[in-house]
């Protein structure tokens, strides 16, 4: 499937010559049939003669409407530069004829149109024109044929011409991530929501769900059409209408684009490689606001100058475009640039990263980086994208910078590359060592080498701050890293495999030659508290007395070693003690049956606030059951060497 858009100025015969080859009316607007004169988007559809069926996007010629025919020509393979024969190049040739070659369709052919209204001498002298007028342009080896729409002269050699043309253009690409930008929404009855535009970068199917952005709206193809027919799945190239499912007209406006959930972020930020024209009037200057078209879409955005102080016509630079609203584009997607008063096109470019940070002008990394990406192969696209990706969180987490780790689907989604030519990529840049793999995920290797010295680092402090608990949390851990928790599983893996790292209790994490260590004096003062824990075995200090001797940080280090064991948040035992009182506790049940508080508060002479504490311990650890003022044994009651908690 291909597809092709018209070109020209207004009253060249742009509709009627696709009304000539088609049969289709384009204008389909009841204005557009009153005042003679395209405003809007038309589509139509033919067959060649070699059989190849071909979309055709009729676009307005009127200077006043160029909004319109932008949001037309994103798409096409080949365009159809409509050129009346008794008028030759006009101003909106010229601008149509710029944007074709800022938008780099290198495919196309020059449609003389009306030359039965010419003599020869005169259509010979047009040809000549467009002949040189294009060659320094995308189209300078397009193909020129004279026709009449009316009399139908040399619309057989201009489908010929097509076909030649369509034979030479590059195949679509489908790297399994679709974009259907939006042109036109409408409802059907019985049908709901209707969205048309041409298929890029992927396949759409019935049933399949969808995602609508920049909104974000969640939907599901109902029904797909080309050229008013059902079909099951569309390919890139496609000109397709699209039934989705449970979102409103009103919820949609051309320049929207219907995604799989997940393949695309809409951006504000948009890094770019953009070349003034040599007709523009004036240079642009750093921060200038801007109209920017790409896809379907129209959106004010101010341009930052990165490379210079203003940029020249005829000049090409790096710049920033800082957009007004999110938009939606991908690596290599074209642009075109029109300045507002006066209402004119100046120039376009190409995106080189569709998710950057924002930069600094006259920053000699920033402007390598971009360089690189602009032309960068396969292995260092994915190499510069892994890059930027730890360098864009800069300032975040430990240190200078905070390393997360790519999946495939990310790399494929940030690069434009094709999934199999990505993990080609990764697979040589692995043997190169210049990029690591751990699980599902990738990292330079710079980068996963800060991320391990990042996770030790995390440990050690932790340790510093804490010298007397365990180890830190597996989530605190994770958290100080601000890594996600899948990434997160795959480093500490490795961690701990590396021997970097080990496990404390299961979830914590500590250094494998770590252990909680006493000062002179904390030992001291331990040694005091337990003297006072012995004297009265069954009736210890309470927590807060504990605490008071030793200190908080202390105290749940005994607990956490296993010296004193927490049954309730005021009451501690001694390990030794805590043991003999189960055993005593459970012998007694054993050969009673039961045991109540006040039976047991007797066997181990405490008091009531000890036993209560202890027994409602026995109770949570199933050693004992609860009936009425009894406790029986539970079904976790074993021989007393099994009783340690």
């Amino acid at each position: 499937m291909s597809c092709i858009g018209t070109a020209g100025h207004v009253d060249h015969g742009k509709s009627t010559l696709v009304q000539a080859l088609t049969g289709i009316d384009p204008d389909r607007l009841a204005e557009e049939k009153e005042r003679g004169m395209t405003i809007d988007l038309g589509f139509a559809w033919l067959q060649t003669p070699a059989g190849r069926e071909v979309s055709i996007v009729d676009v307005p010629g009127h200077e006043s409407f160029i909004k319109n025919m932008l949001a037309g020509v994103g798409g096409i393979d080949a365009a159809l530069l409509v050129i009346a024969a008794d008028e030759g190049i006009m101003p909106q040739t010229e601008e149509h004829l710029a944007i074709l070659d800022l938008l780099g369709v290198k495919c196309g052919v020059v449609a003389l149109t009306k030359c039965d209204l010419v003599e020869q001498d005169w259509l010979e002298m047009v040809r000549e024109e467009v002949e040189e007028r294009l060659r320094s342009t995308t189209l300078a080896r397009a193909p020129i044929v004279p026709v009449s729409a009316y009399t139908g002269a040399g619309l057989p050699e201009l489908l010929g011409a097509i076909d030649r043309v369509l034979d030479h253009a590059a195949e679509r690409a489908d790297i399994g991530r679709p974009r259907l930008p939006i042109d036109r929404v409408f409802t059907i009855t019985g049908f709901g929501t209707v969205v048309t535009g041409t298929l890029i970068d992927g396949r759409l199917a019935v049933g399949q769900e969808v995602t609508i952005l920049p909104q974000g709206l969640n939907s599901r193809i109902r029904t797909l059409q080309i050229h008013k027919r059902s079909i099951e799945e569309a390919r890139p190239g496609s000109r397709v209408a699209v039934n989705l499912a449970g979102v409103a007209k009103q919820d949609l406006t051309r320049g929207d684009v219907v995604v799989r959930p997940g393949s695309l972020q809409p951006t504000l930020l948009i890094d770019a490689r953009l070349r003034l024209l040599e007709s523009a009037p004036r240079p642009l200057a750093h921060n200038t606001m801007v109209d920017i078209y790409t896809g379907s879409s129209e959106i004010s955005a101010r341009v930052a100058l990165l490379d210079r102080a203003e940029l020249e016509p005829g000049e090409t630079g790096w710049v920033q475009l800082r957009l007004t609203r999110p938009c939606v584009v991908a690596r290599h997607d074209r642009f075109i640039v029109r300045i507002p008063s006066p209402s004119l096109t100046i120039g376009g470019g190409e995106v080189i990263e569709p998710h950057p940070r924002y930069h600094r002008r006259h920053q000699t990394r920033v402007l390598e980086r971009l360089a690189i990406l602009e032309h960068a192969a396969p292995d260092e696209l994915v190499l510069a994208m892994l890059d930027s990706g730890e360098r864009r969180r800069s300032g975040t987490g430990v240190g200078q910078l905070r390393v997360v780790g790519w999946e495939v689907e990310d790399i494929v989604r940030h690069t434009g590359l094709t999934p199999e030519d990505a993990q080609t990529a990764l697979a040589s840049l692995i043997t190169d060592g210049r990029v690591v793999a751990h699980g599902p995920f990738f990292f330079t290797a710079p980068g996963w080498k800060l991320l391990v010295e990042q996770g030790i680092q995390v440990v050690d402090e932790y340790h510093q701050q804490y010298p007397l608990r365990p180890g830190i949390s597996r989530e605190e851990w994770r958290s100080r890293l601000g890594l996600a928790p899948r990434p997160a599983h795959e480093v500490l893996v490795a961690l701990i495999a590396q021997g970097e790292l080990a496990e404390a209790g299961g979830a914590l994490l500590r250094r494998p030659h770590f252990a909680p260590t006493f000062t002179p004096a904390q030992q001291a003062a331990i040694d005091q508290l337990l003297a006072r824990f012995r004297a009265q075995p069954f009736m210890p200090p309470s927590r807060q007395e504990a605490e008071a001797l030793v200190g908080p940080e202390v105290l749940n280090a005994l607990v956490d070693q296993g010296v004193l064991v927490k049954l309730s948040e005021n009451v501690l035992f001694l390990r030794e003690v805590y043991e003999d009182a189960l055993t005593r506790i459970l012998d007694y049940i054993r050969r009673h049956g039961k045991i109540t508080v006040a039976e047991a508060r007797d066997l181990l002479g405490t008091s009531r606030k000890y036993m209560l504490a202890l027994l409602e311990h026995c109770d949570e650890r199933r050693l004992t059951r609860r009936v009425g003022d009894d406790r029986l044994l539970g079904v976790a009651a074993v021989q007393p060497q099994g009783t340690n908690s």
